[in-house]
């Protein structure tokens, strides 16, 4: 690694550089040309190319962006004469950025997506024309493939997000990654500000501002910071997100994806991974089944109450899945009490609880995968019939009174499970 950005001679002849990459793709390029003819799709590309270099080229960017692979471009930032250090080059790159992600949202240029990562590379002049190898290439590619899943234009690695200084206040962590087939994490971060990212030009930056800090505290529950001692922290990561995500909404009249794509994932791995402290999220992969299809496996009630339309509520149209909301409980947490009116049904996600009798008999230890808390809603008393105490910390999702009077089908299989539950009592 060259710490301060200079170049050195490899064995081979090769110059090696740390430099900042910038990589760019069109957004649904194949659909955009998939009409065209051969002369209309080079008059679009060349006139795409020809604008990418003009949209860069302002606020003394100066710098070259070369096409690469039809749609693609790159641009190398390398230290400049007089530059101190790399936060110049990362400065620049990251501008770069920027005046792209506005000529999208003017509609200059058709939408476009970015990744930015400080790397190493090697540059060898074979034939006349120089060539760059290195594995920096491929890590600036999966930024920019990123840039799709959680819906942002740019992203860009720690590194060039820490070198940064009149833009330090608009950075985002987006979170810590690990890509598929990658076998370490990005620490992965994008911008936040007027004309960006759904914010538009004439929103107040001060309420942006608001929103980062939230983000930023909320990103930070949930990946953790071992600097700081902080140990990732999935229920208050949650309740931090959730409360950024509704002041986005509320300042820009729709949703940040990627804090979505976290509460999703939060959703579906309610706790840390043994490994998750090393890796961060796996994203590009399964990160765990969803609850529907975890009912399936694990729920024998559910199992035995399947038919055509379960499945198809359970499996194909997942919707109902956001009514249930997650929730964490220590052990010897009280989660119900018998004789009480209900206020919602229970699925075990983890753990495993007791169920009390009126004298504090116990009648059953139920386990992941269990439903409970059902049988108060199709009974004549409409009451609780058991005292549910945590066995050890558990994690539960909990639909409410209310939302389950909305979801007709879930509500007739707690009906069905409630009624083999009679039947076994017999």
């Amino acid at each position: 690694m060259i710490l301060d950005g200079s170049t050195t001679s490899g064995p081979d002849g090769g110059t090696e550089k740390e430099v900042v990459i910038l990589l760019s793709d069109m957004v649904r390029y194949t659909q955009i040309t998939e009409d065209m003819r051969p002369h209309e799709i080079r008059d679009f590309i060349v006139e795409y190319h020809r604008n990418l270099q003009k949209i860069i080229q302002v606020d003394e960017c100066l710098q070259e962006i070369e096409p690469s692979a039809g749609d693609g471009a790159i641009a190398i930032f390398e230290r400049r004469e007089g530059e101190c250090g790399k936060s110049g080059m990362c400065i620049r790159a990251l501008q770069a950025a920027i005046n792209i992600a506005c000529a999208v949202e003017d509609g200059l240029i058709p939408p476009t997506r970015i990744g930015l990562f400080l790397g190493d590379i090697v540059e060898v002049l074979l034939g006349g024309k120089t060539m760059r190898f290195g594995a920096s290439f491929a890590v600036s590619r999966r930024l920019e493939e990123l840039c799709g899943y959680f819906g942002t234009t740019f992203l860009m690695d720690k590194e060039v997000a820490f070198w940064q200084t009149d833009e330090s206040g608009s950075l985002v962590c987006i979170g810590k990654v690990t890509p598929k087939n990658f076998n370490h994490p990005i620490h992965v971060y994008s911008l936040y500000k007027p004309g960006i990212h759904g914010c538009s030009r004439d929103l107040d930056p001060g309420m942006i501002q608001q929103f980062i800090s939230m983000k930023n505290r909320a990103i930070e529950l949930f990946c953790g910071n071992s600097l700081q001692g902080i140990r990732p922290d999935f229920p208050m990561a949650r309740e931090k997100l959730e409360e950024a995500q509704r002041f986005f909404v509320e300042m820009t009249g729709r949703e940040d994806i990627a804090s979505d794509r976290i509460l999703t994932y939060i959703r579906n791995m309610p706790y840390p991974s043994e490994d998750f402290r090393k890796i961060g999220m796996k994203v590009n992969e399964t990160t765990g089944e969803s609850m529907g299809t975890r009912i399936l496996h694990l729920s024998n009630e559910l199992l035995r109450a399947m038919d055509l339309e379960f499945y198809q509520a359970l499996v194909v149209d997942t919707d109902w899945e956001r009514h249930f909301k997650l929730e964490w409980r220590k052990k010897g947490d009280v989660l119900m009490r018998i004789n009480e009116p209900p206020n919602g049904v229970y699925y075990l996600d983890s753990g495993s609880v007791n169920a009390l009798d009126e004298n504090g008999n116990l009648v059953a230890t139920l386990v992941a995968g269990n439903v409970f808390g059902e049988m108060a809603y199709f009974t004549r008393k409409k009451r609780r019939n058991a005292t549910i105490i945590a066995n050890t910390d558990v994690v539960v999702r909990r639909i409410s009174s209310e939302k389950l009077n909305m979801l007709p089908v879930i509500k007739k299989i707690f009906r069905k499970i409630a009624g083999k539950r009679k039947r076994q009592a017999l």
